[in-house]
C-alpha cells in the first residue's frame, strides 16, 4: 500500500467522552459534550425498545445510540410489523406508513425520481447481498423551511437504512434533515448518482453512518450552507466510522456547524479533491483512519465561510499528503473502540457494503446463542454453510450417520444420543452440518476426519474416549466451523488442523483434554502448510488442558481471542515455526508460562499479544510484528469479562 506515515501511537484504545448526558426526554443540542435543554418534542419510540427487535443486523454506535430530543437511541421500526416489499408501490406505501414498521426490501426496487419521505421510527433492511433502489433516493426529514430554527415537535426521527445498493439517484441517494434525529445508515453501498450518497443538514443530529462502500464523487455533505448557521449550530452531531470511501472525490465528509464530528477507521482510497473538510465553526476529531493516494487529506476550510476545527490523532497517511489541522473540539460523549490505523484496509475492505452485515457488524457472540454462521476465519472463502439446502435427517445409530457422512449431498444431520461408531475415525464429505440434539449428545469411542473437504460445520457433539483425535481437519480442507462443542479425554487431540488446511474456526468449545489442539502437524511440512492454516479460535474454555491451546506452526494469522485458559499446567499457546498468532483479550488463570515463541524442538514464529488478563501466571514471551492483518471485522469481548462469558456458554446447548 505505499510507505505509511503513522501519526502518534497506533494500538486498540478504549476511549470515552468527558461529556454528560442529559435526562431521557429532554430535547438538546450538543454543547462541549453536554445536552442542553431545549423545547419538548413529539414522542419517539418506547425508550425501552433496545431490548426489542429492531429488524436490523447488530445495534447503533455513536451519536445514533446516544439519548437526546425526547429518543433512547436508534431502534427503528422495532416493536412494528415487518413486511417484505419488491416493488416500488409496496415501497413508497410502507415507508409512508404511520407507526414502527420493519420494511424488508426484495430484490432491486426501481423507484421514480427523484425523492421520497420516509416517517418516523422505521427499519429499512435490505435482504440478501442483492437488494436495493434505483432511480430515485430517500428523504427522511420534514420539507426545508429557514423559517424554523428549533427542533419540531413532528421532526422525523428512529430511523435505520440497512444493507442497500443505491444506483442512479436523482438527487441524493438518503437525504437527512429539519432537525431529524437518530438517524442510523449502514452497510449500505452508494455505487452513484446526482448529488449526495448520504447527506445531513438543517439542524439535524444523532447520526452514525456505518460500515458503507461509496464509490460516488461527491459523497457525503454534513450541512448544507454557511448561512444556515441559525438551523446547524449546536446540532449536525454525527459520526462516520468504518466507511469505504473508494474513489470518492470529495466530501468524506465536508462538515459545517457540527462539533464535535467524529470520523474514526474510515479507509480513504485515492480521493481526487480531499479527504475530510472542516468549515463554518465545525469541529472533527479525525483519528484511526487510512488515507491512502488522498493528496489533501484533511481542509479547514471551503465553500465561503468560515474555517473549521480538525484534531488529527492516530491515523495512517499512505502516499498522500501532508494533513492540515488544527483547533479545539468538544469532547466525544459516547465510548466507542478505535482499531490501528494500520489494520483499516483489510477491515473495511473485508466488511464495508451491502451483503456484509454478517462479516462485520462486530456483534459479540452471546452465551448459548444461535449464530447464523462463524465469526474468523472459516466467515471467510466464500462462507461456511454445512448443508444448508439439503436435507435434515435425524440420526440415533453410528452406521447411519456413518454412511451419511460420506455422501455426497449437502446434509444436515441431527445427531440424538450418544452414538457408538463403525471406525476409530470417519469420514466426513464436504457440505456437511453434524448438529448435536440437546445437551447430551456426541460420539464416544470415535472421531471425526474431514479430508480433502470443504464447507462442513461441527456443532453441539459431546466426544469421549476418542482413540486418535476427536476431530482432524486434514488434506487441504477448507471452510470448516467447529463450534459449541465438549471434549472429554481421549488419545489424541481434541481438534488438529493440519496439512495445508485452511479457513476454520474454532468457537465456543469446552475442552478438558491434555494435548488439546494442534494447528500444523510437523516441522517439516512447510511446503504444504505455508501459506495457509489461517484459523481463529475465540470463546473456548481450555479447562486444565495441559498443552496446545493451540500449538501453532506455519498458520499466519492465526487468531486466539476471548478464550479463557484456566489451569493449563504446561503452556497456554505456542507460536512456531514462522506462525504468526495474534493473542487478544484472553483470560490466563493459573497459567505458569502463558505463551511460547518456539517450542522444545520447533523454531520460533512471531506472536503479538493485547489486552490480555494474567492472573496467578507467568510472564507471556512475544516477538516480532510478522502477524499480518486480518481480513475480517470483529468485537472482542473485554477480557475481564471472558470468564464469564466462556463458562456460561461454551460446550454443548440446548438448542443452536
Amino acid at each position: 500500500m505505499g510507505h505509511i506515515r503513522p501519526e502518534g501511537t497506533r494500538r486498540r484504545r478504549r476511549a470515552r467522552g468527558v461529556g454528560t448526558v442529559g435526562a431521557v426526554g429532554a430535547v438538546g443540542a450538543l454543547v462541549a459534550g453536554t445536552l442542553v435543554a431545549l423545547a419538548p418534542t413529539g414522542a419517539g419510540a418506547d425508550p425501552g425498545a433496545a431490548s426489542r427487535v429492531t429488524g436490523a443486523i447488530g445495534t447503533p454506535d455513536g451519536f445514533a445510540a446516544v439519548p437526546g430530543w425526547g429518543q433512547d437511541g436508534t431502534t427503528g421500526g422495532a416493536g412494528g410489523e415487518t413486511v417484505t416489499v419488491s416493488d416500488a408501490d409496496a415501497f413508497l406505501e410502507a415507508i409512508a406508513h404511520k407507526g414502527p414498521l420493519i420494511i424488508e426490501v426484495e430484490g432491486t426496487i426501481d423507484l421514480p425520481g427523484p425523492m421520497h419521505q420516509v416517517t418516523s421510527d422505521k427499519t429499512i433492511v435490505g435482504l440478501g447481498a442483492d437488494a436495493g433502489l434505483t432511480g430515485g433516493g430517500l428523504n427522511i426529514g420534514l420539507p426545508g423551511d429557514d423559517a424554523v430554527t428549533e427542533p419540531p415537535a413532528d421532526a422525523v426521527h428512529n430511523v435505520i437504512v440497512q444493507n442497500l445498493t443505491f444506483d442512479d439517484w436523482a438527487d441524493d441517494a438518503i437525504n437527512v434533515q429539519m432537525f431529524s434525529h437518530h438517524v442510523w445508515i449502514d452497510h449500505n453501498t452508494f455505487v452513484g448518482g446526482y448529488d449526495g450518497a448520504a447527506d445531513v443538514k438543517r439542524g439535524s443530529s444523532f447520526v452514525t453512518i456505518s460500515w458503507n462502500h461509496s464509490t460516488h464523487g461527491k459523497n457525503m455533505l454534513l450541512g448544507a450552507s454557511a448561512a444556515n448557521g441559525p438551523q446547524d449550530s449546536g446540532r449536525l452531531n454525527a459520526t462516520y466510522h468504518h466507511n469505504f470511501f473508494d474513489g470518492t472525490v470529495e466530501r468524506n465528509p465536508w462538515a459545517r456547524f457540527g462539533d464535535p464530528v467524529h470520523v474514526y477507521n474510515n479507509y480513504f482510497l485515492d480521493s481526487s479533491k480531499y479527504g475530510v473538510r472542516s468549515s463554518s465553526d465545525a469541529g472533527i476529531l479525525a483519528e484511526g483512519n487510512y488515507f491512502q493516494g488522498v493528496g489533501e487529506p484533511f481542509q479547514l476550510s471551503g465553500g465561503g465561510g468560515t474555517s473549521g476545527s480538525l484534531v488529527s490523532r492516530d491515523n495512517c497517511f499512505a502516499d498522500s499528503g501532508e494533513p492540515a489541522a488544527g483547533g479545539t473540539v468538544a469532547p466525544i460523549p459516547y465510548a466507542y473502540d478505535v482499531e490501528p490505523c494500520e489494520d483499516v484496509p483489510a477491515t473495511v475492505t473485508a466488511g464495508a457494503g451491502a451483503g456484509n452485515t454478517g462479516a462485520a457488524t462486530g456483534a459479540r457472540a452471546t452465551p448459548g446463542q444461535a449464530q447464523d454462521g462463524p465469526i474468523g476465519w472459516a466467515s471467510q472463502n466464500g462462507g461456511t454453510t454445512g448443508g444448508a439446502g439439503g436435507r435434515t435427517v435425524t440420526v440415533t445409530e453410528g452406521d447411519t450417520l456413518a454412511e451419511l457422512l460420506e455422501s455426497d449431498e449437502p446434509l444436515t444431520l441431527r445427531v440424538d444420543g450418544v452414538l457408538t461408531m463403525p471406525d476409530g475415525m470417519n469420514d466426513v464429505a464436504s457440505d456437511k452440518t453434524v448438529i448435536g440434539v440437546g445437551t447430551d449428545s456426541g460420539l464416544r469411542g470415535a472421531g471425526l476426519k474431514v479430508s480433502e473437504a470443504g464447507n462442513v460445520i461441527i456443532r453441539n457433539l459431546n466426544f469421549a474416549d476418542w482413540d486418535d483425535d476427536a476431530i482432524t481437519v486434514q488434506e487441504g480442507s477448507t471452510n470448516v466451523w467447529i463450534d459449541h462443542n465438549f471434549f472429554a479425554s481421549g488419545g489424541d487431540g481434541s481438534v488438529d488442523v493440519k496439512s495445508g488446511s485452511d479457513y476454520v474456526t474454532v468457537s465456543w468449545n469446552h475442552s478438558t483434554h491434555d494435548k488439546n489442539m494442534l494447528l500444523g502437524h510437523s516441522d517439516g511440512n512447510a511446503d504444504e502448510d505455508a501459506g495457509h492454516l489461517r484459523v481463529t479460535y475465540h470463546h473456548n474454555w481450555f479447562d486444565g488442558s495441559a498443552e496446545r491451546n493451540p500449538r501453532v506452526r506455519y498458520g499466519n494469522p492465526v487468531h486466539v481471542f476471548n478464550n479463557y485458559l484456566d489451569n493449563n499446567e504446561i503452556y497456554g499457546i505456542a507460536s512456531t515455526e514462522d506462525a504468526g498468532v495474534l493473542v487478544e483479550a484472553n483470560y490466563f488463570e493459573n497459567v505458569p508460562a502463558p505463551t511460547h515463541v518456539g517450542y522444545q524442538d520447533s523454531g520460533p514464529g512471531d506472536l503479538v499479544e493485547r489486552d490480555n488478563v494474567y492472573i496467578g501466571s507467568g510472564t507471556p514471551e512475544t516477538t516480532g510484528t510478522g502477524v499480518l492483518p486480518l481480513p475480517y471485522a470483529y468485537t472482542p469481548d473485554p477480557a475481564t469479562d471472558v470468564p464469564d462469558l466462556v463458562t456460561a456458554g461454551a460446550g454443548p446447548q440446548p438448542t443452536l
